[in-house]
């Protein structure tokens, strides 16, 4: 018997092996942009002086705010735990409680902020206020935390891998914290997550922003940029945006912080609990949201401690776990809209939970010996229903501007307007969501998405998801399965692999956005480190499982690396290069920027068509159409009958200089100007009109072969 369990053990090793070199071989044929060209990227971070005193200065102070909004965080949450009547498990963690008390800070300093912004009291003092309160309350937490320890759970001395653990989880970590400091480049950045808060502290109020559909969003996590960028703007502008970006990078060590703390909670050992840790933090797209400013990361925190506590109100039933549940099922909702998919799998699960007649719960529980099925199902809705209260300031605020909660999507359905926005665009906004992963084009992408996600997917290409995942979570996710199968998973990890499955079904069929999945990865990584440790049994499949783990996390930090080594955004960071010598680089328009904010009068109207809708780097009043940006030139031009009749109606508008990204708008196979319901001789004469009027040699200001800035004059 003991030959033939070590023949298995030795298959399976086997087996797990071969799977995993070939998806890894897989994985890196797909890198050819990036990890393979890794040793010629990382030349980028060279090149001239690294050091220089203005660059310093406002990293440190950067730095500094965010460390002091985190340690607010702590107090503010720490204060609201203590009226909070929560039970320690028998395996609590500190780590957990810690990043727990955190997030639930950051949630009512969220709501503290969009209040603040209905008043229009968007100003230094508020932040210096909010600030010395939350640090007077977090100094006495930390405090606290040099206290005697009070974990249930023996400490495990930590071996020689686990160190080597710790450092490879350290890498992507400082890396993205480093490029979180430099001026921002990342699109959706400077179209709202920098740029909004911007334009709310120059009124001084969230009001909505004429003419950025994204000021309609929910907008959570942008408060605190709000914050940081009040405080670090006492220094300089460059201080502010360098402390919107740390702050916001914040999200990602803490939920790390939160997989390792929840996993060792359910009795994880320390080394798978570091495992699933690793997995997390070499997803690459993991670090590019961390290191640009994007807020899915803070969706992801809030996602998995809403799962934390689910799991731990389905084991107790205690009502104390259904507050946490709304608590951060709110949070999540005012971060982005996709948290209701979370939502919808949270309803099935008190579902199942109140199946049969009673249910037996564990002594000590709020509804211990016993609880009809009504009253789960009344509790466990209650939770949902105050998670939406909870968020509901920011869809109410929407749905009393427009008339629709969820504006600016799902118009067709339920109508609501604003200004620069109409059905009609909500509509084409939610086909081009649909072509991201490439289903619109090939069925079969659905059948095949797990692979392409984790092994195929590319930045910047909405086919291939916009991102990539790592072959790591492909590795185990049949070891997963496995388990479920074997019904050797604990009752908590089932329950975590089940949301994260409910999850990915109604993301692959909205929009599939690699960055909108992140959620669920805290989910499967501790779920599949869990599963692994169920093979008791079989030492060399649970070694081949660890090593092979590890590997495929690896390979995807080295991806993650080159992404860093294209910005190269160290020297910046540290001063060694200026502001505008950086963005030059990573932003190809951005000369032509420079030119408008120097070379024009303070108050020229600048339209802005096809440039990334970037408002955030332009200092002057701008026109831009939101996400379709030729959508303005598109219809003057098929009103006008002439290239002069065109130049009046942008004059008319008050419009002076108009900057345009031409490279593809006058292919006719190619260019959105074209009306396909109109005869192929009508669309090449305007095409010709647009062109005029782009490229008019008379009133050019600069050009090249991509971006042309003209005058515009009225005749």
């Amino acid at each position: 018997m003991a030959v033939e369990a070590k023949t298995r053990s030795t298959n399976s090793a086997i087996i797990i092996a071969i799977w995993s070199a070939v998806l890894l071989t897989v994985f890196v044929a797909f890198r050819s942009t990036d990890l393979l060209k890794l040793p010629s990227l990382l030349g980028n971070l060279g090149g001239g002086p690294l050091f220089g005193g203005e660059g310093i200065l406002a990293s440190v102070v950067g730095a500094v705010v965010s460390g002091l909004i985190l340690v607010s965080w702590l107090g503010i949450g720490s204060f609201l735990f203590r009226y909070l009547n929560i039970e320690h498990g028998e395996n609590h963690s500190r780590l957990l409680e810690h990043v727990r008390n955190i997030a639930v800070g950051a949630i009512v300093t969220s709501l503290i902020w969009f209040f603040l912004g209905l008043a229009g009291l968007y100003s230094p003092l508020a932040a210096i206020i909010i600030t010395v309160i939350g640090s007077l309350e977090g100094g006495l937490s930390l405090a606290c935390l040099r206290g005697p320890k009070t974990e249930t759970r023996s400490a495990e001395k930590a071996a020689g891998l686990d160190r080597a653990l710790l450092i490879l989880i350290a890498v992507p970590v400082v890396l993205a914290f480093i490029a979180a400091l430099a001026p921002p480049i990342a699109k959706d950045t400077l179209l709202y997550h920098f740029a909004v808060p911007r334009a709310f502290i120059a009124q001084g109020s969230n009001a909505f922003i004429d003419g950025n559909i994204a000021s309609y969003l929910a907008l959570g996590t942008e408060m605190h940029a709000v914050w940081a960028m009040l405080l670090g703007n006492l220094v300089s502008t460059r201080a502010g945006e360098a402390a919107a970006g740390a702050t916001t990078f914040l999200f990602f060590p803490l939920l790390l912080a939160a997989v390792f703390g929840w996993a060792r909670e359910l009795n994880v050992s320390r080394r798978w609990s570091l495992v699933a840790t690793l997995m997390v933090a070499a997803i690459p797209t993991a670090f590019h949201v961390a290191s640009s400013g994007y807020v899915d990361l803070a969706l992801a925190l809030f996602v998995t401690l809403a799962v934390y506590a689910l799991t731990r109100w389905w084991r107790t039933l205690e009502t104390s776990s259904l507050v946490l549940v709304a608590i951060f099922l709110g949070g999540a909702l005012a971060v982005k809209l996709t948290a209701v998919f979370v939502i919808a799998a949270f309803a099935l699960i008190v579902l199942l939970r109140a199946r049969g007649e009673s249910v037996a719960t564990a002594p000590g529980s709020d509804m211990e010996g016993g609880v009809s099925p009504g009253k789960i199902v009344l509790a466990g809705f209650g939770a949902l229903l105050l998670a939406g209260v909870i968020a509901s300031p920011w869809y109410l605020r929407n749905w009393v501007a427009t008339g629709s909660p969820v504006f600016p999507f799902y118009m067709s359905i339920l109508k609501g307007s604003a200004n620069g926005w109409d059905v009609e665009r909500s509509n084409l906004f939610q086909a081009m969501i649909s072509q991201y992963g490439g289903a619109d084009v090939d069925k079969t992408n659905y059948l095949m998405s797990p692979f392409r996600v984790s092994l195929a997917a590319q930045p910047e290409n909405p086919g291939l998801y916009d991102g990539v995942l790592g072959a790591a979570f492909l590795i185990g996710l049949p070891l997963l399965i496995w388990a479920l199968w074997k019904k050797r998973l604990a009752g908590e990890l089932a329950i975590a692999a089940g949301v994260a499955a409910i999850f990915y079904i109604f993301w692959l069929f909205s929009g599939p956005q690699l960055r909108y999945l992140l959620p669920i990865t805290p989910l499967l990584a501790v779920a599949i480190s869990g599963a692994v440790e169920a093979m008791s049994e079989d030492a060399s499949g649970r070694a081949a499982a660890k090593y092979s783990l590890i590997a495929a996390s690896i390979v995807a930090m080295l991806t993650s690396v080159a992404w860093f080594s294209m910005k190269a955004p160290l020297r910046v960071v540290l001063g060694g290069e200026s502001r505008d010598q950086y963005l030059a680089r990573n932003l190809d328009y951005y000369p032509y920027y420079q030119a408008i904010n120097a070379d024009t009068a303070a108050d020229s109207r600048v339209w802005l068509i096809n440039m990334r809708r970037d408002t955030y780097h332009i200092d002057r009043p701008v026109f831009s159409d939101y996400i379709f940006e030729d959508w303005t030139l598109k219809k003057m031009l098929w009103e006008a009958r002439s290239v002069q009749e065109l130049r009046a109606k942008s004059a008319a508008t008050g419009i002076k200089y108009v900057l345009t990204r031409h490279d593809f708008l006058f292919d006719f196979d190619r260019s959105t100007l074209v009306d396909e319901k109109r005869p192929r001789a009508e669309n090449e004469a305007k095409l010709k009109i647009a062109r005029e009027f782009v490229l008019d040699p008379a009133n050019t200001i600069k050009a090249d072969g991509k971006f042309s800035l003209i005058k515009v004059f009225s005749e």
